[in-house]
């Protein structure tokens, strides 16, 4: 064998002997494989899916000029008892270069084996994306329906004295606050894999979105930093159409492309300064970015059955088929069923003439401005049950992303008390954050997105305490979350307390969250105990125990569950509130090598 070949072997018996073990000398190869299952513990459907359509086979009046009946195609009612059933394969190569220089990657796996439905009809897609090529969701995955392979790391380090640059794709973890991303602005969301029900202590580590860029910080001080960064802009990444957590109804078509291509080019810029006065820890920072999870507005249909200059697409028998489902969807969706109607009608010009022929011929309508119709329940239902006489509309709808400046603070402080009482060693943290003119999904659909101040912010409380010698100490966090103009989700609460068929009322004087956790770990540290809860104090309630067993270094199971519980009026108030589907039990398995 001559040295070549020798070399060669070394390297690749080196690779294979096991974790963390030097690759040549300077490289380090890692990983885990893992089986990710979710099972569901109700019997309740994801409406957003046709398979949980509550109007499959459903036969209601047509309240339309032609009068009569109207039913949807009974769909595949199947459901699956699993939400989540996943095989990942992680491996992460890391390298030392130089004194300066390293590198770092992760290549990542995930097979969905969820049984498939495949007709037109109830196709269920986890993975694919229209932004980049025909499926991807970001540059650098390639996937299916069912699959997908990526690089969520790919970038090289390098540090000299106080400054530290990284180049390549990465994400950028800011701020503190379980649930609420107030301070966590560089970077989207992809929620392909679990949506947002992933364990909440996490906080989001497994979800954001990979951006290509660079970040970069410098020491000024002993007690002073400052950081930036500059990244090409990525767009949140929502579970597919049909797949178990889609928001979105199924009778709509997203035109991904349309807003994308105008903002994949730009650039999301941010600066941040950390630092300490006195007993305080302060940090401040800026963002100047397009909104990750865009604004949505009807816009031109396309495609085979489409309605000239209108938003909608007939024939595809995947779309509303009567008034009622339309005006039930819109309120579960926190959408204006009446002012989206009217937006259809009155911001396409070929369409203008379909509504008043409809009022003309005797639908009525209890007001009208000039050049545009206002509708009533009774006036709206007539107008679309005419329509939906000739079959089902299946709207289309565009995605954009507003440009936005974000700006915002936080404060850390540590309180000494009594010794061993609560308040020894509390650590209170605020943060803060303000964003301008901020563009919202207008409940209407208008292309006049709402436009509002919105502050963000949270006061938090955590602390490690120890309530006896005979265990760990207990690691607490309590928190309350507000925001000014919109709900958990990111919608407009100009949207919600939403009856079907009638306008959304609206919320005032903000959102507001109250959320509590703890995790206790076992004497042997081989159990940790987890409980986290959210309220928004409207009626809607997550409750997610759970417990981590890892008995070696290799293995370890975590099992979870989400309970999702909203009391109260079913009128659409609380984030709860049709996310009932999702009762479930999860867990991990990881086998690490």
């Amino acid at each position: 064998m001559n040295t070549r070949m020798m070399a060669t072997s070394a390297m690749a018996a080196a690779c294979l002997s096991g974790p963390g073990v030097a690759l040549a000398a300077d490289w380090s190869v890692s990983g885990f494989v893992r089986q990710e299952v979710a099972v569901k513990t109700s019997g309740d459907s994801n409406i957003n899916n046709q398979q949980g359509n509550t109007y499959n086979g459903v036969t209601v009046p047509n309240t339309g000029l032609f009068g009569g009946s109207i039913t949807r195609p009974a769909s595949h009612t199947e459901d699956n008892t699993f939400n989540v059933f996943q095989t990942r394969i992680e491996l992460n190569l890391d390298g030392r270069l130089s004194d300066n220089w390293s590198a770092h990657f992760k290549l990542r796996g995930i097979a969905d084996e969820i049984g498939q439905v495949d007709d037109a009809f109830d196709k269920r897609n986890t993975f694919e994306q229209k932004l980049y090529a025909s499926t991807k969701g970001t540059p650098l995955e390639a996937n299916g329906r069912q699959w997908m392979l990526d690089l969520p790391v790919a970038y090289a380090d390098y540090s000299q004295g106080p400054l530290w640059l990284r180049f390549g794709n990465q994400q950028i973890a800011w701020g503190e606050a379980l649930f609420f991303r107030v301070s966590d602005v560089p970077n989207g969301l992809d929620l392909r894999r679990h949506s947002v029900l992933g364990v909440a202590a996490e906080e989001y580590a497994d979800s954001r979105v990979p951006a290509l860029g660079i970040r970069g910080s410098y020491r000024v001080t002993d007690d002073w930093e400052v950081e930036g960064f500059a990244q090409k802009f990525q767009a949140s990444l929502l579970p597919g159409q049909n797949s178990p957590y889609n928001p979105i109804p199924a009778q709509f078509t997203i035109q991904e492309r349309q807003g994308f291509d105008d903002a994949r080019n730009n650039w999301n810029l941010g600066a941040r300064v950390k630092g300490t006065l006195g007993a305080f820890d302060i940090h401040a920072f800026a963002v100047n970015r397009n909104n990750p999870d865009g604004v949505y507005k009807w816009t031109l249909a396309k495609g085979a059955g489409t309605l000239p200059g209108s938003a909608f697409q007939g024939g595809s028998n995947s779309g509303v088929f009567s008034a009622a489902e339309w005006f039930d969807y819109a309120a579960a969706t926190r959408l204006d069923g009446l002012g989206a109607l009217e937006t259809a009608l009155n911001e396409f010009p070929d369409t203008v003439a379909l509504g008043a022929n409809a009022v003309a011929a005797g639908c009525g309508a209890p007001s009208s401005a000039v050049g545009a119709i206002r509708v009533d329940q009774a006036s709206g239902g007539c107008i679309l049950d005419t329509f939906f006489t000739t079959g089902s509309l299946r709207g289309h709808l565009a995605r954009e992303y507003p440009r936005e400046t974000v700006v915002g603070f936080g404060i850390n402080h540590v309180f000494e008390g009594e010794p061993d009482t609560l308040m020894d060693q509390l650590i209170g943290r605020f943060e803060l954050s303000y964003t301008p003119d901020k563009k919202f999904t207008n409940p209407t659909l208008s292309r006049r997105y709402i436009e509002e101040d919105e502050t963000q912010f949270a006061f938090i409380f955590e602390k490690y305490h120890k309530f006896s010698n005979a265990i760990p100490a207990t690691y607490m966090v309590a928190q309350w979350l507000h925001k000014s103009a919109s709900d958990l989700f990111g919608r407009s609460l100009v949207g919600v307390d939403n009856v079907a068929g009638e306008r959304p009322r609206g919320q005032s004087g903000g959102f507001n969250a109250v959320a509590f956790a703890l995790q206790q770990p076992s004497p042997t540290l081989a159990w940790r105990f987890d409980l986290t809860v959210l309220t928004d104090l409207k009626g809607g309630w997550l409750i997610q125990p759970g417990v981590k067993w890892k008995p070696n270094k290799d293995f370890q199971l975590d099992v979870y569950a989400n309970v999702i519980e909203s009391y109260g009026a079913q009128d659409n108030r609380n984030f709860a509130q049709g996310l009932e589907y999702a009762n479930e039990v999860f867990a991990r398995a990881t086998v690490s090598f």
